[in-house]
C-alpha cells in the first residue's frame, strides 16, 4: 500500500493559499525577499511554488524585467492561482511565467546544467521523499538528489534562496502569531477554517517526518549538506514565528573541494542525533 501524499491533492493546495494573509507568512516573504538578488533578463525556478507568492516577489524584485520564471508544483490546482497571478502582474507578457506540474522528489531532470540564474523555494524541499524497497524504510536520497540537481542547473554565481521548517516545528505558534497581530484579512471566515485545516496537515507532516519520510533538519545539518554539494557563501536567518530557516547559498565560480555526501541516511537517525535543546 502506497502512503498518501496530501501535497498532490488540490484541496490541500487550496487550504494553503490563505496563509499569505498571516503575519508570520508575510515576515517569511520579507526575509526571503531580502536575499533575492534578481537581475533583468534572468531565468529563475520557483520550486514548490504553491499559489505563487515567491513568483510575484521575483517579478517585483526585477521590476517586471525578469527573463523567465518556471513555477513548479505537484498540485495541479496551483495552475489556476499562477494564471491569475500572471494576469495581474503583466497581462501582455504572461509567457514569462510558466507553471508546470512537477514532483520535486524527482529532482530537476527537465533542465540542462548551468541553465538558470537562481532557484527560490518556500517551505518545500523538505518534502522530497524516497523509499527504499529493500529495507522498507524512507530515506533522504531524494532530498540529497534535489540539492545536487539545484546545484547542477544553476550557472556559476547562481543563487539558491529557500526556506524550510525547523526540527519539530510548532505550527500552532504560526497561527497564534498571525491572529495576535490583529491584521484585517478578507474572507476572514474562510481564512480561519483553512488555518484549522493547515493544522491538520501540519500534524501529518510532523508524523511523517518522525518516520523519516520528510526532513526537518537542524540548520547545521542543512548547511553541511549544502557545503557537501558544492555551495558556498551559506547564510541563514530565522523567520515564520521562529519556525523556519531562510537560507541563501551560492554556486561558486571556481570549483571548490567538495565533501563526499552519504548515499542516504535514515532521517530518524539524524533526528535522534539532534540535541534535545534544538528539537
Amino acid at each position: 500500500m502506497v502512503d498518501a501524499n496530501h501535497w498532490f491533492e488540490n484541496d490541500c493546495a487550496r487550504a494553503f493559499w490563505d496563509q499569505r494573509h498571516g503575519k508570520s507568512y508575510l515576515d517569511l516573504l520579507r526575509a526571503t525577499g531580502g536575499w533575492l538578488d534578481v537581475r533583468p533578463g534572468e531565468t529563475w525556478i520557483d520550486l514548490g511554488c504553491g499559489s505563487g507568492q515567491l513568483t510575484a516577489l521575483l517579478w517585483q524584485r526585477a521590476a517586471g524585467k525578469i527573463g523567465r520564471i518556471h513555477a513548479l508544483d505537484c498540485a495541479s490546482a496551483n495552475r489556476e492561482a499562477l494564471e491569475k497571478l500572471a494576469a495581474r502582474l503583466a497581462p501582455a507578457k504572461q509567457d514569462r511565467i510558466r507553471f508546470e506540474v512537477h514532483d520535486l522528489s524527482r529532482g530537476l531532470p527537465q533542465y540542462a546544467s548551468s541553465s538558470v540564474n537562481g532557484v527560490v523555494s518556500g517551505l518545500a524541499i523538505s518534502y522530497a521523499e524516497s523509499f527504499d524497497s529493500r529495507t522498507g524504510r524512507y530515506t533522504d536520497a531524494a532530498y540529497n538528489h534535489l540539492l545536487e540537481d539545484v546545484y547542477r542547473v544553476l550557472q556559476p554565481g547562481g543563487r539558491f534562496v529557500f526556506s524550510v521548517n525547523v526540527p519539530q516545528p510548532r505550527f500552532w505558534s504560526i497561527l497564534f502569531d498571525s491572529f495576535r497581530s490583529g491584521l484585517f484579512v478578507p474572507h476572514a471566515r474562510r481564512v480561519f477554517f483553512n488555518s484549522l485545516r493547515m493544522q491538520f496537515y501540519g500534524r501529518w507532516l510532523k508524523s511523517e517526518a518522525r518516520r523519516g519520510r520528510f526532513h526537518f533538519f537542524p540548520i547545521q545539518e542543512i548547511k553541511g549538506r549544502l557545503a557537501a554539494t558544492g555551495f558556498s557563501g551559506i547564510e541563514h536567518t530565522l523567520s515564520y514565528a521562529r519556525q523556519a530557516y531562510v537560507i541563501r547559498a551560492i554556486k561558486p565560480y571556481a570549483l571548490e573541494n567538495r565533501v563526499s555526501v552519504r548515499p542516504y541516511c535514515d532521517a530518524r537517525e539524524s533526528l535522534a542525533a539532534t540535541p534535545a535543546s534544538v528539537r
